[in-house]
C-alpha cells in the first residue's frame, strides 16, 4: 500500500489527472479488445460466406458441364477457376487445381457428406461442399480462400485503434489537467489569501454569495475559520497584555525595593550580592514583560509604519558584548530596511547575541545579508556549539544547556515570528551559528 502511495502524484490535481488517464486507458483497452473481437468474428463470417458462395457457383458450373449420359462426374478442365477441385462420389479427383500445400487437406475432404470447413494453413481456408447433379451424379467440390487480406485488415484496424487510443488518452490527460487547473485555481488563490490575511490582516473576508456554488461554500468556511483565528489571536493578545500589566506592578516594587536597599548601603557582602542579583533578575523580567506586551499588540500594523536597518542596531548590540570578547561587525553589506520597529527587531536579535556571548570563547561574529524578500542576520561564536539533542527544541521555553531559565531564545523566536520572520540554527564548522531571518520593509 505504501509503495502504491509513493507511485501516485503528490498533488490533488496530479491525482485527478492520473485517475482520469487510468480510467480512459482502461476504457480504451476494453474498446480495442472489443473491436478486435468484432473484426475477427466479421472476418470469419465473411470468409465463410465467400467460400459458401464460391462453392455453390462451382456446383452450378459442374452441374452445367457434366454429361448426363455418363455415370460419373465429368467437368472440362477449362471450366474451373484456380483454387477449386472436384471429386467424384468415390473421392477421386475429377478436375481442378489447388495450392500445392493445400492438396492433402483437400484430398481429406473428398468424401465428406456434409458441408465442411477446414484450414490448410494459417493463410488458407478450405470448404468442402457435397453435391448431386441434375443427372444424378454425386461428388464433392472443394474451394479455397486466401485469408491474408482479412488478417491484414485486422492488423491495420488494431494499429489504428491503438493509435486512436493513445491520442484519446493524451487528449484526456491534457483536458483533465487544463480543467483541474482552472477548477482549482480559485481554490489555490483563496487558500493563499486566507493564509496572508491570517498573518497580516485578520479583518479581511471573502464575503461570497452564500447561495453560490462550492467555491462560495469554501469561502464561507474560510471566513468562519478566519473569525476563529482572529478571536483566538485577540484572546491571546488580551491575556498576554493583562498578565504583563499585572506582573509589572510587583516587579517594579521588587526592583525598587532592591535598588533602594542598595542605595542605602548594605554592609554584608553576601546580602549586597543577593540584592544585586534580585535587581538584575527583576530588570530582566521587566524587559521580557515589555517584549510580551509589544508582541501582544498588532506587530503587523507597527511594522507597516516603522522600519530600521541593521546598522541602527549594531551600537546597541555592541554594548552587550563584554570587553573580553572580540566582536566582529560584518554588517556593512546590508543596506535594506527591516520591516519592523527597532525595539521589536532588537528584542529578536539581542537574545541570540546574548546566547553567543554566554558560550563564546574569544570571538563573536555578526554578519548581515540582503535577500530579495528578507534580511538575514547571522550570529556566530567560537564556543562549544549546539548539542545535537538540543537543535530541535532549543527555541522551546525552558530549554537551556547552561542551567538558565531558557526564556531568551524562546522569546526571540516568538518576536521574530510576530514580525513574519524566523530564527534557525545554522551548521558552522565550529562553534554555534544562528540566523535571524526578518522580512524586508
Amino acid at each position: 500500500m505504501n509503495f502504491l502511495r509513493r507511485l501516485l502524484p503528490s498533488t490533488f490535481r496530479g491525482r485527478i489527472v492520473a485517475s482520469t488517464v487510468a480510467l480512459v486507458t482502461a476504457a480504451m483497452l476494453i474498446a480495442i479488445v472489443g473491436v478486435q473481437i468484432v473484426l475477427a468474428y466479421t472476418a470469419q463470417r465473411d470468409i465463410d460466406r465467400v467460400l459458401t458462395d464460391r462453392g455453390a457457383a462451382v456446383v452450378r458450373v459442374v452441374d452445367a458441364n457434366t454429361d448426363a449420359k455418363s455415370p460419373h462426374v465429368t467437368v472440362p478442365a477449362d471450366a474451373l477457376d484456380p483454387g477449386v477441385r472436384v471429386y467424384d462420389e468415390e473421392g477421386r479427383l475429377v478436375a481442378g487445381s489447388i495450392e500445392k500445400d493445400a492438396r492433402d487437406a483437400a484430398d481429406d475432404l473428398a468424401t465428406v457428406t456434409s458441408p465442411t470447413n477446414a484450414t490448410a494453413h494459417e493463410e488458407l481456408r478450405l470448404r468442402a461442399l457435397p453435391f448431386t447433379s441434375t443427372a444424378g451424379q454425386q461428388g464433392v467440390v472443394v474451394v479455397s480462400q486466401d485469408t491474408t487480406p482479412y488478417e491484414r485488415s485486422e492488423t491495420y484496424a488494431l494499429v489504428a485503434t491503438i493509435a486512436i487510443g493513445l491520442l484519446v488518452i493524451g487528449l484526456a490527460a491534457v483536458i483533465a489537467r487544463r480543467v483541474t487547473t482552472q477548477a482549482l485555481a480559485p481554490v489555490t488563490q483563496m487558500a493563499e489569501r486566507a493564509a496572508d490575511w491570517s498573518e497580516h490582516d485578520l479583518a479581511q473576508r471573502f464575503d461570497l454569495d452564500p447561495a453560490g456554488d462550492e467555491l462560495a461554500q469554501l469561502g464561507e468556511t474560510l471566513d468562519h475559520l478566519l473569525d476563529r483565528v482572529a478571536m483566538a489571536i485577540r484572546s491571546e493578545q488580551r491575556l498576554t497584555s493583562e498578565l504583563a500589566h499585572e506582573l509589572r506592578t510587583p516587579l517594579s516594587a521588587i526592583q525598587g525595593s532592591a535598588d533602594l536597599a542598595l542605595m542605602r548601603g548594605v554592609p554584608d557582602d553576601q546580602t549586597h550580592a543577593e540584592l544585586v542579583e534580585i535587581s538584575r533578575a527583576a530588570r530582566a523580567m521587566a524587559e521580557v514583560i515589555t517584549t510580551l506586551v509589544d508582541v501582544a499588540r498588532d506587530p503587523a500594523a507597527a511594522g507597516a509604519s516603522a522600519s530600521c536597518r541593521v546598522s541602527d542596531l549594531v551600537e546597541t548590540l555592541r554594548q552587550s558584548v563584554p570587553a573580553r570578547l572580540d566582536l566582529v561587525d560584518d554588517t556593512a553589506a546590508s543596506t535594506a530596511r527591516i520591516g519592523g520597529p527597532p525595539n521589536l527587531v532588537l528584542r529578536a536579535v539581542a537574545p541570540v547575541l546574548d546566547n553567543a556571548v554566554a558560550h563564546a570563547s574569544s570571538r563573536v561574529v555578526v554578519r548581515a545579508a540582503d535577500l530579495p524578500h528578507a534580511i538575514e542576520i547571522a550570529i556566530d561564536d567560537d564556543g562549544p556549539g549546539v548539542a545535537n539533542d538540543l537543535r530541535e527544541q532549543i527555541f522551546e521555553v525552558g530549554t537551556s544547556s547552561t542551567g538558565g531559565t531558557g526564556l531568551g531564545l524562546g522569546i526571540a523566536q516568538r518576536v521574530a515570528r510576530s514580525l513574519g520572520g524566523e530564527i534557525i540554527v545554522g551548521k558552522p564548522d565550529s562553534g554555534a551559528a544562528f540566523i535571524v531571518r526578518l522580512p524586508r520593509a
